[in-house]
């Protein structure tokens, strides 16, 4: 009996480890930098010397999208939530709005409605304000409630939206029992909302610190990790004093000793972090070693990683996605070396190549959403309404107009 709650004891344990272990090999070394930044501005144990360090940054233009995906790597929410929230991201409009319907990606990915409107909350907190909003009401609500707290303002666009846009000021002054100067001076600050989240900056420079670098040594391919971090995050060597000071609370107590343990665990992540990753990329780069030489990939999956490390493929795609090294063929995104693992961050480019193929082999005109359950049996969950945006991107008619002489 007593080895059986000793069992029931460590195995919460053993969950939190490997939660932790998962988010830590998730962070890019860029994510993982902002990370320990925020920790020890939290943390009075944690000594990060960031700024001793040497980083190697580099300039990269990515889309928004991946900018997006980072921001909710750092935060601590549930991975089924995650899943969601990178569909829900992947589908955004070019301006950062979510045109598609809740009920579809629920039906997409057969979850349920709440999750998908828990979820939609969290995207719409990121970012810059107003990505994620379904029409402009929300966008300028997102942004009012982030930025000015103004009540005369937020109560203006949730509650008189439609009288606003025909701006008719006597009748919202009338309603909301204030001025018609009032809210004029409330309308003026509206208009200097942004009424589009992404507007041009589709595509944001970002500066990309690699992972380490590939060398070729004795005829074969070898990776190096950079070990920057490590040696410049340390615990509070005083801390026994904070925990066994004498006038303490056990409140007071186990607060210090929660954030020493913390402390300890990061440190113990980021060194299992470093060797997980080398041994991942040591995999990846054995495999396709003749790219290095003649720039030709081998068919390459996930799962065929994750089989011979004996992981999950879910443990792979955290630890290669957003990751870069150094190359003999200049900054190389690991990802790349793979052919498609589809999931929920597959490139806009390769999709639309994907529905061109489709529409040049049909037999008859397919609808969008015959091509959405085609490329769903591919494993790329899209939406019908995001067929319909990149097939028009790709100036291809509609099922009815479609004629093979047009494309």
């Amino acid at each position: 009996m007593e080895s059986r709650k000793f069992e029931l004891k460590i195995k919460p344990q053993l969950l939190q480890l490997q939660i932790q272990f998962s988010k830590f090999i998730a962070f890019p070394l860029y994510t993982l930098i902002e990370f320990l930044k925020k920790e020890s501005e939290e943390n009075p144990f944690l000594q990060f010397n960031y700024g001793n360090i040497d980083f190697n940054e580099i300039p990269l233009e990515i889309p928004f999208t991946e900018e997006l995906m980072e921001q909710i790597k750092l935060m601590d929410i549930p991975e089924k939530m995650e899943k969601i929230a990178e569909f829900i991201i992947m589908n955004l409009e070019e301006n950062g709005y979510l045109k598609m319907e809740l009920k579809e990606v629920a039906e997409i990915l057969k979850v349920d409605i709440e999750e998908v409107e828990k979820t939609l909350k969290i995207v719409q907190s990121l970012e810059p304000a107003g990505v994620g909003a379904r029409n402009l009401k929300e966008c300028f609500l997102i942004q009012i409630r982030r930025y000015h707290k103004d009540w005369i303002l937020d109560e203006m666009v949730d509650k008189y939206w439609d009288i606003l846009i025909k701006k008719n000021f006597k009748e919202i002054s009338n309603k909301m029992g204030i001025s018609e100067e009032d809210v004029k001076f409330a309308f003026e600050k509206l208009k200097k909302l942004n009424p589009y989240p992404i507007s041009d900056k589709r595509k944001i420079i970002k500066r990309i610190i690699p992972e380490g670098r590939i060398e070729k040594i004795d005829g074969k391919f070898k990776v190096y990790l950079d070990d920057k971090i490590s040696s410049y995050i340390k615990i509070e060597t005083d801390y026994e004093k904070y925990v066994n000071f004498p006038f303490l609370s056990a409140k007071e107590k186990k607060f210090f000793e929660d954030k020493i343990k913390k402390v300890k665990l990061i440190i113990e992540m980021i060194e299992k972090r470093k060797k997980f990753l080398e041994k991942v990329f040591e995999e990846i780069i054995n495999y396709q070693s003749e790219f290095f030489e003649t720039g030709d990939l081998l068919p390459l999956k996930e799962k065929d990683i994750a089989e011979k490390m004996n992981v999950s493929i879910s443990t792979i795609s955290r630890a290669i996605n957003g990751k870069y090294l150094l190359s003999p063929v200049g900054l190389l995104k690991i990802k790349d070396l793979f052919t498609p693992e589809f999931k929920h961050y597959y490139s806009k480019q390769f999709i639309m190549k994907k529905i061109k193929e489709i529409i040049e082999n049909e037999k008859d005109p397919l609808t969008d959403k015959e091509i959405a359950l085609k490329l769903g049996y591919m494993g790329i969950k899209i939406s019908r309404r995001t067929v319909n945006k990149y097939r028009n991107q790709l100036k291809i008619l509609n099922s009815y107009l479609r004629d093979r002489k047009n494309y």
